[in-house]
């Protein structure tokens, strides 16, 4: 045979390696992964088709009403209801691949395969929860980054062994020590005894004399390591979450099957961080102590700048923070440019990180405090700039009390979502029916062509809030829809497209805006003046804790098919955040960090339902 030429390929295919090699000969085929089988042919054993199936994904809980449809009240800590998903098999997101390759190689790496051929979403793309719009299983298209990916980290493998690996001098000892421990940390476990044989007969065969298309190659430490690491990241070890859980302790109040403590590492942590666990949490679980030591976890977790920069992002994208750059808004009915909408962004995020953080739960919807610069100071808000606020500079400041409150009257959240034309009590009035109480509405199916026509035709731009309102309400088929959550836009009229005070409408010739709204029913009913009055009574509703904890433990549960039914009282029908609410207020929880250990001590969080 003949040696490799000196202009063959610096790196051959991984496929025709690993045949060659022997490690897909270890009881991998390409098959679907399935719950309750363990976790599979292992590392190597899994390359090519093995990563290809469907997960378990759970099934949609619905079980929460008898023959007539009605609720049945919750009934305690043996209700089969608290526990939502099956034992699973969940595919990491796009995200969490590439945070992957961050906490296994550096953050240069991860940006690099981010922006060169991973492409995850844009942030103002992304949705809450983060998993939302994710693909769940692998094909033939969607398979390709993820090996272009693996082999960008193995060519940076190669190139930088010696620093990745602590190796001044490669030799064999020195770059299994770093395989190893490398691969426990990409499958958020230690190895089993026959994984870990694939994994060594890999790394053996590799640095043997091989024959690849006719030419005898053999490969140097170096080399056999960097494919070794592109292995690892093609496992469906690596690519998977396991939530199989320990059938030999299983629950009976509620019915469940606890998490390993491997399994409840790998939830927490990317749950609170959208990242592998790290030294802390892989050390609780090695030693079988996670799940007595949960809370402890938590609490570190909680006052680490990942977790609270990760925690703070998700609400971003549940209030839609991130999709500002998207404005809709028309600049040549408003001064609005993609500066002031960048100021727009970091204001609202300052405002975030401070109050969840810093303050009570209801703060979200009652601070006044936020950080303004020179340009929100002056053409948004109308107050007199902080001390030491410049154009790049934001200081700490204090809105006007019968202007502003909280997130509802916070430029941002208003403009994310306004109307091209700044007609936007349906847009706005809808949007805080979502993310502040959970419900939303559909068009209804049966508007007349007639009624459509004269809805269509009515002239918004002539007709003040309250014209606009009555309007709708004086439609049959639009009354019903339009009173969930009119109201709640209406309340805000005072705010024009880009979030500015106003009390008249200058292109009425200045007639004074009204924003009284008569609330729903899911609000005690009644009136609110305004914005402030609408964010008071909202913040003092149990239906915002109610939609928070619901929101927060169905991101927690990451598969959307295992659905978080939302507290409905008296019934409470949705009995797993129902759970999560008693947890919440019986331990006196104020904060959004008490919010988050209610969701992580909740049994829909620790157990699953055993797979049928």
């Amino acid at each position: 045979m003949r040696n490799a030429p000196q202009n063959a390929p610096r790196r051959w295919s991984l496929a025709v390696l690993l045949a060659l090699a022997g490690a897909a000969a270890s009881g991998c085929g390409a098959r679907p992964i399935q719950p309750g089988g363990g976790t599979g042919g292992g590392v190597l054993g899994g390359m090519g088709g093995g990563i290809v199936g469907t997960g378990t994904g759970g099934q949609s809980m619905t079980g929460t009403g008898g023959a007539s449809g009605v609720a049945v009240p919750c009934m305690g800590a043996t209700d089969s209801r608290l526990v939502v998903a099956d034992q699973r098999i969940l595919r990491l997101t796009s995200n969490e691949v590439v945070n992957t390759v961050r906490y296994l190689i550096n953050d240069a790496e991860a940006q690099a395969v981010n922006s060169d051929m991973f492409a995850i979403t844009r942030p103002a793309e992304r949705h809450f929860p983060p998993s939302d719009g994710e693909q769940e299983t692998f094909n033939d298209t969607n398979i390709l980054p993820i090996v272009a990916l693996s082999d960008h980290v193995a060519n940076y493998v190669l190139d930088n062994f010696s620093t990745l690996a602590s190796c001044p001098n490669p030799t064999d000892a020195c770059a299994t020590i770093y395989l190893n421990k490398l691969a426990a940390r990409a499958y958020r476990r230690p190895l089993k005894p026959d994984e870990q044989a694939r994994f060594t007969a890999l790394y053996t065969n590799l640095r043997s004399t091989q024959i690849v298309n006719g030419y005898q190659v053999t490969f140097t430490v170096e080399e056999a390591t960097s494919y070794a690491v592109q292995a690892v990241l093609s496992s469906p070890q690596t690519l998977w979450r396991w939530e199989l859980g320990d059938p030999s302790m299983a629950s009976t109040s509620p019915a469940g099957i606890p998490l390993t403590d491997n399994e409840l590492a790998t939830a927490l942590a990317f749950f609170m961080t959208d990242q592998p666990p790290d030294d802390g949490l892989l050390a609780d679980a090695a030693a079988g102590r996670l799940r007595g030591n949960l809370s402890a976890q938590v609490q570190r977790l909680l006052q680490s700048p990942i977790a609270k920069d990760w925690l703070r992002t998700t609400m971003e994208y549940y209030y839609l923070i991130n999709q500002l750059p998207y404005y809709s808004v028309d600049p040549t009915k408003f001064p609005i440019t993609d500066a002031l909408v960048a100021d727009m962004e970091t204001e609202a995020r300052m405002f975030l990180d401070n109050t969840l953080w810093n303050g009570n739960l209801t703060d979200l919807l009652l601070s006044r405090t936020t950080f303004l610069n020179t340009n929100l100071a002056t053409n948004i808000y109308g107050v007199p700039i902080p001390p030491d606020a410049t154009d790049t500079n934001f200081t700490l400041a204090t809105l006007p009390a019968d202007q502003r409150s909280g997130l509802l009257t916070n430029a941002g959240f208003l403009t994310a979502r306004d109307r091209s034309n700044g007609q936007d009590i349906v847009s706005r009035g809808k949007a805080v029916m979502a993310a502040m109480l959970c419900l939303t509405t559909s068009p209804p199916t049966d508007v007349s062509t007639t009624m459509a026509v004269m809805i269509a035709s009515t002239s918004l731009d002539q007709q003040t809030g309250q014209e606009q309102v009555a309007t709708r309400a004086g439609a049959p088929v639009c009354r019903d829809c339009h009173g969930m959550f009119d109201p709640y836009g209406l309340a805000l009229e005072n705010y024009d497209a880009i979030g500015r005070y106003r009390v008249v409408y200058d292109y009425l010739g200045g007639k004074p805006i009204d924003a009284t709204a008569t609330l729903p029913a899911i609000l005690g009913g009644g009136t609110v003046a305004n914005g402030v009055e609408l964010a008071q009574k909202l913040a003092a509703s149990p239906a915002f804790t109610n939609c928070l904890a619901k929101s927060f433990l169905q991101y927690a549960l990451v598969d959307l098919s295992s659905y978080v039914e939302l507290p409905l009282p008296p019934q409470q029908a949705g009995c797993a955040a129902a759970d999560v609410v008693q947890r919440y207020q019986s331990a006196g929880g104020k904060t959004f960090s008490d919010l988050v250990r209610s969701v992580t001590a909740a049994p829909a969080f620790v157990l699953r339902r055993a797979a049928q």
